[in-house]
């Protein structure tokens, strides 16, 4: 496409800019710190594609309000890539780009600084697809190797042992309790709760919304491996100071794309190791949503699978209704069908380990 004369004499990081400050005062959920060091990310990519890093050689420089339906359609197919590996990323990835490239064209339509978004201009059969609203999980030989990976001795000669001893310990955590991403990653050293052998040690998980701090008892497998990671992390000049049980490698918290991309290496290495394709999404998510259906599975009531995973009532394990047998997936079915939307009540102890 050859270089046009826009009508907007805003720069593309200046309308970029201006839409984050547009969402912190008028979203209902403005966007973190963290969240806008993302969408960053994402605009630099979509800069570099318009600025005529397409293809082998560099092509004619793309002015951010010029473009076209077509020019987002080869961006999303072949624009963008992996940081890590360069190779063509997730159809979820790509949606994720996509929306965020709606939402800043949007707003600068809104703005009237262009007549028309063309990222929303785009024929439906060429948009990424929308997500299976459904829940995503693990086959069972998968999970089996997870398990027996997570087993497995770490080399004591293998460089930053430190970070492999923290990421087992952290994905025996996820494995065993199935905490949301955003609870993982926030969880402080006091919140390991470790009697010393005289009874089961625990994990207090504070909920993300309404619920209650809850405490989840954890094996023994798990309580060694928090052990050494802190015996581990006590010694390191990084993650000594830091309250944050599972701290990066600065001390500070996981990025949500650092605990991905942690979780998505391990899956891929298990899925490779029993020969299955991986399924469309790798995160903590898919961990989460399997342990859930496992303990639906086993005959764990769901009211002690709604308590153990931080949820309000049965209505949030809906989205795994269709990976359940007829028996628990009907009990289910009853549960959300109730008008009210009242909280199910914890007992006054740990809740049961896996």
């Amino acid at each position: 496409m050859p270089a046009m004369t826009s009508i907007s004499n805003l720069s593309a990081d200046e309308i970029f800019e201006q839409w984050l400050r547009h969402c912190a005062v008028s979203d209902r959920r403005p966007i973190s710190e963290e969240d806008a060091d993302a969408y960053r990310y994402i605009w630099s990519t979509w800069k570099r594609f318009l600025d005529g890093e397409r293809g082998q050689g560099s092509e004619p420089p793309v002015h951010w309000a010029d473009v076209t339906p077509p020019f987002v359609v080869t961006f999303i197919q072949s624009g963008i890539r992996s940081r890590k590996t360069g190779e063509v990323v997730s159809a979820i990835t790509k949606r994720r780009y996509w929306r965020v490239l709606v939402r800043v064209y949007d707003h600068a339509v809104d703005k009237g600084v262009i007549p028309e978004n063309p990222v929303s201009s785009v024929a439906d059969r060429d948009k990424p697809p929308i997500e299976n609203p459904l829940g995503a999980i693990l086959s069972p030989r998968v999970w089996d190797r997870c398990i027996q990976m997570l087993d497995e001795p770490i080399d004591p000669e293998i460089a930053q042992r430190e970070i492999a001893v923290r990421n087992r310990a952290l994905l025996r955590v996820l494995f065993e309790l199935g905490l949301t991403p955003a609870e993982l990653r926030g969880l402080l050293v006091h919140a390991f709760v470790d009697k010393a052998g005289q009874q089961d040690a625990s994990i207090k998980v504070d909920g993300e919304s309404y619920t209650r701090v809850r405490e989840l008892l954890i094996s023994e497998h798990t309580r060694l491996g928090i052990v050494e990671w802190l015996r581990v992390k006590a010694t390191s000049p990084v993650h000594a100071a830091s309250e944050i049980l599972f701290s990066g490698k600065t001390g500070k918290v996981l990025t949500d794309e650092q605990l991905l991309n942690l979780v998505r290496s391990f899956l891929l290495k298990a899925c490779a190791s029993v020969g299955e394709a991986p399924p469309l999404r790798l995160g903590p998510q898919i961990v989460r949503n399997t342990l859930l259906v496992r303990l639906l599975r086993e005959g764990v009531h769901q009211d002690e699978v709604v308590l153990r995973a931080g949820l309000k009532n049965a209505k949030g394990l809906l989205h795994l209704r269709e990976h359940l047998p007829e028996g628990p997936r009907l009990k289910l079915a009853g549960a959300t069908k109730r008008k009210d939307d009242e909280p199910v009540e914890p007992e006054v102890r740990p809740l049961l380990r896996a």
